[in-house]
C-alpha cells in the first residue's frame, strides 16, 4: 500500500514515549459473527475508532466468554472494549466511565475486566505498569481496587471518545455506545426499571419498558418522569432508543396517548424541574453525534418551560388572581377555578392549554367583559402558551428581542419580510443572520434553543417553496445556476447553524461559493461543472450519512407505537415525516439539480468501471462486501450488489462480479485485486441507477452483468440453462463457507509463491539487491532498483533498508507456531471460520524475538539525521505475476528510528501481517502454503521530510480499464496515499488519464471529494477537512494538468527502465523551491 508516512518535523518523534505490551482480556457475551476490540486514545487502538483498531481480541470454545489479545501503548492511555458486529455496528462499553492503563517502562502489562462493569484487575511483569482505572478514582495509598464479580457497582456514566475520534464519516455518526448521559447535579433516586440492555435483553427492551411504563404513569408529570428515569438509569443509550422516547414524547404532547390526573398535588413546577433535568440530558447525546442532536432538538419542544417563572415554588399565580375576580359572574369564576386553575396546579398537561383557549374564546365570543379582564386572561394564555412551549415563531421572536434590544434589528428584518412575503432566499437570508445570533446561545437557554427551532422549521418551509419553484424552472441558464448554487449555499449554512454535519457544510458551502463566479464564464468550461459535481456529491454524502442513521434509528418506533396503540397510519406519517422534514431533506433536493446538470454539462459517465468484461453468475444482496465471506456463495458463481465496500476486502473466487453503491477509486487494493480475480465490478453514487441495476433480478437469480471500459453497466436475467453452461465451461469454481474458500484460484491452477534464500542474515541497503527478490522480497529488490533509477530520472526514491527474509526465517520458523497452522489448515479444509486464528497467529509470531544485531544495523545503516521511519512488509507471496498481493499485510507509519524497543515491535507487527485474515484468505484461495513456504522481508525506509502541500497518487503506466499501452492513468488525492490504497474513506479521487505522445493531452475524468485527508502526526497519521476552494488542484485546471504530467513523465521512465506496464505509488510535494515527486513503489501492473 502506499503508506509512506510524511514527517511534518524532522525531530518529532525524539520524544515519544516507550511502547509497552498490554494484554487485554474481558468477559462479554456475543453472537457468531462479532468481533471484540480494544479502542481509545492512542493510533494503535484506532484513535477511538474500533474499526482502525489494531487490538483485535480472540475466544475459543475453551476461553468463552472470555476474550482476549495484546497490543502496545505508551503512556496513560483511555480505552473501552467494543464488540463489532458482523455488519460492522459497534456496541460500547456505555455504563462506565472510560478505562485507563498507565505505563511508564518496557515489560508487560495484563488487564481483565468484564465488559461494561466497572474494575479491572491489574498485573505488571517486569515492567512499571500502574492499576487500570475503570472510570473511578481511587486512593493513592490504597492497594489496587480488584474487580470482585459478585458486587454490583452503581453504574457511572463513560465519558465519550474525544470529537476527533468520531467514526470517520463525513457527518459523524456516533458510536452506538459511546457514551450515555451522565446524571445531573443534585440526583434524586428513581424507582428502578428493567434493563433495557445486556447479554440477555432483546433489543426491543425499550419497547417494553415504556409501554408498561406508561400503563401505570397516567399523569403528564409522571411521563415526563419515566422520561427521566429512563435517561437517568441507563435505559436509554443507543440511538433507536432515543428515537423511541422522542416518538413516547411526541405521542404525549400531540394528545394521541392520553394523560389522566393520578390523585397527587404537583404544582408545574414539578414538571419543569423534570423538563430541566431531561433537557441537560439530552445536550450530552446531541454531544455524541448528528443523529443524535437531530433526534435530540425534535424532543425539545414537547418538552415544557422551565423560565424562572415556572421553576418557583408557586407558579401561574395569575390565574388564581383572575379566577377570584368581583367582575366575572359566579358560573365563570367556578369554571376557571375547577377547569384550568385547580387543575393546573394540582395535574397539568398539555389539555389545559386546550382549555384554555377554549375559554378565552368563550369570553372573546361574549364581548361582555371588562378590558382589564380579557387583558390579565389574554397575558395568562400567552404564559401557558409559554409553558407548554405552543408559542409561534413571531411570539417566541418578539419575546426574545424584548429581553434582548440586540436582537430586535434582525427580527424586524424577518418580520417584515415573512409579512410582506418577500423572495424565498431573502427571507432565508434574514433566518440566517438571526440563526446565527441565536443558535450559539441554544444550549445555554431554554428561550434561545425554541427560537432557533422555530426558525429551522421556518427555513425548511422556504427553502420547499424554493425547490418547487427551481424544479419548475428551464435548467441551464446562467441565472438559473446562480440561484441554485445560493440556495445550496443557504441551505448548507442552515444545516450547519443546526449544528448538523457542520465542517462538512461550511468545506462544502466555501467550495460551491468560490466556482459561482466561474459558472458565468464559459471558458471554465467543463472545468467547472467537474468542480460542481465533486461538490455535490461530498455534500450528498452528508445527507446519506444522516439518513442512513436516522432510517436504523426510528427500526423500533412501530413496534412501539403498536405497544401503545397508537394508530398505525399515525405512527407511520409519524416516521416519514421526521425523515423528509429535516433541512438536509431540501439539501439533497439542491444537490440532486447541481449532480444531474453538471455531469449533463461535462458529459460524465454515471457509473465507474473498476473491472470491464461480461459475467454470469447468481445475484447475491448484501449491505458490506466483507459479508460474502459470510455466506454460501453459488457453485455457479456470484454477482455481488453492495451497499458499501472498505477497501481492504479480499473477494472469494466465486466472487465473479461486485456493483458497489459508492465511489471506489480505479487503482485501490480492492480494484487491483478484482482485475487480478478477473471480476467484472463497477461503482456508481446515484442511487436510483444503483436501485435499478439491483431489481433487474432478484436475490438469488441467474444473470448476466456486462461493464463496459466507459462505466455503462447493464444487468439482464438469463436462464438457469446459460447459468449452467458457464459451470460446465470449464469456469466452475469452488464453493465458499463460513471466511473461508475451498477454492483455488480462479483457473483452477495453484499460484505459486516466488523462491527466497535464507542464507543472508545481515541488514542489506536495497540498492544492493535491486533485481535480487530472493533476498528479501519483491518490494525491497523493486525499491532498490527505483533508487539506481531515480538518480539518472529526474524523481526522487528513499534510501532503504531490508531486513532480508533469513532474519525472519530463523526467529520465527518454530513448532507452535506450525502447530497453531495446522490447525488453522484444518478449519480452512472443513469449510470453519478461521477468525479466532488470526489473532492467536499474530499474537504468537510477535512473541518471537528480533536479533540486537538487526535493530542495531537499522541505526546505523539509515542515513545521518533519520528520526522516522515507514517498516513495510516485503513477502514472497506478493507483487508475483499474477498476484500482487496490493494491501494484504501491514506497514507501521512514524516509528522512531532512535527507539530499538519500537523497531523491534515494528518489524513483529509486520511479520505478524502474514497472518492477517485477508492474507490467509488470499494465499489459500491461490493455493499457496499458509507458512512454511511464506517469507517475510521488512522493508525500511526513512520518512520523507513535509515542507509544504502533500499530494499522493497512483499511477498505471498503461491505463488498464481500457487496455490503452498509450497513455498513463493515474488517481491523486489531497495528503498521504492511504486514501487512496485502502478506499475506507468516501469520495472519489481525482482521475486523470495522460496521453504518453506529445503534445501529452490531459484529460480530467473527475475532480476529488474526499471530506478529508491524511496528515503526517505523532504516532500515525490523522484526518484532516479539506476546503478545495484552497486547493490548486480544484481550482486551477493548468495547475493541474501540469501536475498529471510531471507524474505521467515519471510513470514512463519508470516504465522504459522496467521494460514492462508498471504500477507506481507516491507522492508529490509542493514547496517554496518547487515541485517534488517521490516513488515509494513500483511493481509491474498484474492484470486478470
Amino acid at each position: 500500500s502506499l503508506s509512506l508516512a510524511l514527517s511534518s518535523s524532522p525531530s518529532s518523534s525524539t520524544n515519544k514515549t516507550r511502547m509497552v505490551d498490554v494484554e487485554f482480556k474481558c468477559k462479554v457475551d456475543t453472537v457468531p459473527g462479532d468481533r471484540v476490540v480494544v479502542a481509545g486514545g492512542h493510533s494503535n487502538i484506532g484513535s477511538w475508532d474500533p474499526h482502525k483498531s489494531k487490538v483485535e481480541l480472540a475466544t475459543g470454545p475453551e476461553s468463552y466468554p472470555w476474550w482476549s489479545g495484546k497490543g502496545n501503548v505508551s503512556g496513560e492511555v483511555e480505552y473501552k472494549f467494543v464488540v463489532l458486529g458482523g455488519g460492522g455496528n459497534a456496541r460500547w462499553e456505555a455504563s462506565i466511565k472510560n478505562r485507563k492503563v498507565h505505563v511508564n517502562g518496557g515489560g508487560s502489562i495484563k488487564v481483565e475486566a468484564i465488559f461494561d462493569k466497572e474494575g479491572a484487575t491489574t498485573s505488571s511483569l517486569n515492567g512499571q505498569g500502574e492499576q487500570a482505572k475503570g472510570g473511578y478514582p481511587t486512593h493513592p495509598q490504597q492497594p489496587p481496587c480488584q474487580f470482585q464479580p459478585q458486587l454490583q457497582p452503581q453504574p457511572a456514566a463513560p465519558q465519550a471518545p474525544p470529537p476527533q475520534a468520531q467514526a470517520p464519516s463525513p457527518v459523524t455518526p456516533a458510536p452506538a455506545k459511546a457514551k450515555a448521559p451522565e446524571k445531573p447535579p443534585h440526583h434524586e433516586e428513581v424507582a428502578k426499571l428493567p434493563a433495557s440492555r445486556g447479554a440477555d435483553a432483546p433489543p426491543s427492551a425499550i419497547v417494553e419498558n415504556i409501554s408498561n411504563e406508561n400503563n401505570k404513569r397516567k399523569s403528564w408529570r409522571n411521563k415526563l418522569d419515566l422520561t427521566r428515569t429512563l435517561l437517568e438509569g441507563g435505559q436509554v443509550t443507543e440511538l433507536n432508543e432515543l428515537a423511541c422516547l422522542q416518538a413516547y414524547l411526541t405521542w404525549v404532547a400531540s394528545g394521541q396517548i392520553k394523560c389522566e390526573e393520578d390523585g397527587g398535588h404537583h404544582r408545574p413546577c414539578a414538571h419543569a424541574d423534570a423538563s430541566r433535568k431531561i433537557t441537560a440530558m439530552l445536550w450530552q447525546f446531541a454531544a455524541r453525534g448528528d443523529a443524535e442532536r437531530f433526534i435530540a432538538r425534535r424532543i425539545f419542544p414537547a418538552l415544557p418551560s422551565y423560565a424562572d417563572q415556572f421553576t418557583c415554588a408557586v407558579p401561574m399565580t395569575r390565574i388564581r388572581d383572575i379566577a377570584h375576580r368581583n367582575d366575572i359572574p359566579h358560573d365563570l369564576k367556578q369554571e376557571i377555578k375547577h377547569t384550568l386553575q385547580n387543575k393546573l396546579h394540582r395535574c397539568a398537561d398539555p389539555g389545559d392549554l386546550v382549555t384554555c383557549e377554549r375559554l378565552i374564546q368563550k369570553c372573546r365570543n361574549a364581548n361582555c367583559y371588562s378590558e382589564h379582564f380579557m387583558r390579565e386572561f389574554e397575558i395568562f394564555y400567552k404564559e401557558l402558551k409559554e409553558f407548554f412551549n405552543a408559542g409561534g415563531l413571531d411570539e417566541q421572536a418578539n419575546q426574545m428581542a424584548n429581553s434582548d434590544g440586540s436582537l430586535r434589528p434582525a427580527v424586524d428584518k424577518l418580520m417584515h419580510l415573512k409579512h410582506s412575503y418577500g423572495r424565498a432566499e431573502d427571507q432565508l437570508q434574514a433566518v440566517s443572520e438571526l440563526r446565527a445570533l441565536v443558535a450559539p446561545r441554544a444550549e445555554a437557554e431554554q428561550m434561545a434553543l425554541l427560537l432557533d427551532l422555530e426558525l429551522e422549521r421556518y427555513a425548511f418551509v422556504q427553502l420547499s417553496q424554493l425547490a418547487g419553484e427551481m424544479e419548475h424552472q428551464s435548467p441551464g441558464s446562467q441565472d438559473w445556476w446562480g440561484r441554485l448554487l445560493n440556495a445550496l449555499v443557504i441551505s448548507l449554512k442552515q444545516s450547519e447553524l443546526s449544528s448538523i454535519g457542520v465542517d462538512e457544510c461550511r468545506a462544502v458551502a466555501s467550495d460551491i461559493a468560490a466556482a459561482c463566479a466561474d459558472v458565468r464564464d464559459s471558458t471554465k468550461a467543463p472545468f467547472v461543472w467537474l468542480r460542481l459535481n465533486a461538490a455535490a456529491d461530498r455534500a450528498l454524502r452528508i445527507c446519506f450519512a444522516l439518513t442512513q442513521s436516522l432510517e436504523a434509528a426510528y427500526n423500533y418506533v412501530p413496534a412501539l407505537g403498536s405497544a401503545l396503540h397508537i394508530d398505525q397510519h399515525a405512527v407511520s406519517v409519524f416516521v416519514e415525516a421526521e425523515m423528509r422534514t429535516s433541512i438536509l431533506f431540501q439539501v439533497s433536493k439542491f444537490i440532486q439539480m447541481v449532480l444531474q446538470q453538471s455531469k449533463r454539462a461535462a458529459n460524465l459517465p454515471l457509473w465507474v468501471a473498476i473491472s470491464a468484461g461480461t459475467v454470469i453468475g447468481k445475484t447475491l444482496h448484501c449491505n458490506n462486501l466483507n459479508d460474502v465471506w459470510n455466506k454460501k456463495l453459488p457453485e455457479e458463481g456470484a454477482i455481488v450488489f453492495c451497499n458499501e465496500a472498505g477497501g481492504d476486502e479480499e473477494l472469494p473466487a466465486l466472487c465473479r462480479g461486485v456493483v458497489v453503491a459508492r465511489d471506489l477509486p480505479v487503482l485501490s487494493h480492492l480494484a487491483l485485486r478484482a482485475r487480478q480475480l478477473g471480476a467484472v465490478f463497477c461503482c456508481t453514487t446515484e442511487r436510483p441507477l444503483f436501485d435499478e441495476l439491483k431489481a433487474a433480478a432478484g436475490d438469488g437469480s441467474p444473470a448476466k452483468l456486462v461493464v463496459e471500459a466507459t462505466g455503462d453497466s447493464k444487468l439482464t436475467k438469463v436462464s438457469e440453462c446459460e447459468l449452467k453452461k458457464v459451470g460446465s465451461s470449464g469456469k466452475k469454481e469452488g464453493v465458499t463457507s463460513g471466511t473461508t474458500t475451498t477454492t483455488s484460484n480462479k483457473n483452477g491452477k495453484k499460484k505459486e509463491v516466488a523462491s527466497f534464500s535464507s542464507a543472508v542474515t545481515k541488514v542489506t541497503p536495497v540498492i544492493e539487491i535491486g533485481g535480487k527478490a530472493d533476498v528479501a522480497g519483491s518490494k525491497a529488490s523493486s525499491s532498490g532498483k527505483l533508487e539506481s533509477i531515480a538518480k539518472k530520472s529526474g524523481f526522487k526514491a528513499p534510501t532503504g533498508l531490508a531486513i532480508p527474509f533469513g532474519v525472519m526465517t530463523s526467529a520465527v520458523y518454530n513448532k507452535s507456531i506450525d502447530e497453531l497452522v495446522e490447525k488453522l489448515k484444518q478449519a480452512l479444509e472443513k469449510g470453519s471460520k478461521i477468525d479466532d486464528f488470526v489473532p492467536k497467529l499474530r499474537q504468537a509470531v510477535e512473541a518471537c524475538t528480533v536479533p540486537k544485531a538487526v535493530i542495531d544495523d537499522i541505526a546505523k545503516g539509515l542515513p545521518k539525521g533519520t528520526q522516522r521511519v515507514a517498516v513495510r512488509s516485503s513477502a514472497n507471496s506478493e507483487d508475483l505475476e499474477g498476484v500482487s498481493g496490493a494491501g494484504l499485510h501491514d506497514s507501521v507509519l512514524g516509528v522512531s528510528a532512535t527507539d530499538p524497543e519500537e523497531l523491534e515491535k515494528a518489524v513483529q507487527t509486520v511479520w505478524s501481517s502474514m497472518f492477517t485474515l485477508r492474507a490467509i484468505q488470499s494465499r489459500y484461495a491461490a493455493g499457496m502454503p499458509l507458512f512454511r513456504g511464506v517469507a517475510m522481508g521488512v522493508l525500511i525506509q526513512p520518512m520523507v521530510y513535509m515542507e509544504g502541500k502533500c499530494f499522493a497518487f497512483i499511477a498505471f503506466s498503461k491505463h488498464v480499464v481500457e487496455n490503452d499501452a498509450g497513455s498513463v492513468y493515474m488517481e491523486v488525492c489531497v495528503g498521504l496515499g492511504e486514501t487512496l490504497a485502502s478506499a475506507n474513506e468516501p469520495g472519489t479521487p481525482y482521475r486523470l488519464v495522460v496521453q504518453k505522445a506529445k503534445p501529452n493531452a490531459v484529460k480530467i475524468l473527475s475532480l476529488a471529494s474526499f471530506s478529508r485527508a491524511l496528515e503526517d502526526a505523532e504516532g500515525g497519521p490523522i484526518a484532516k477537512s479539506i476546503d478545495y476552494s484552497k486547493e490548486k488542484l480544484s481550482t486551477d485546471r493548468s495547475f493541474l494538468e501540469k501536475f498529471a504530467r510531471d507524474v505521467a513523465e515519471v510513470a514512463v521512465k519508470v516504465e522504459e527502465a522496467y521494460g514492462t506496464p508498471m504500477d507506481m505509488e507516491g507522492v508529490v510535494l509542493e514547496n517554496s523551491s518547487g515541485r517534488e515527486v517521490h516513488l515509494v513503489q513500483a511493481r509491474p501492473i498484474v492484470e486478470g
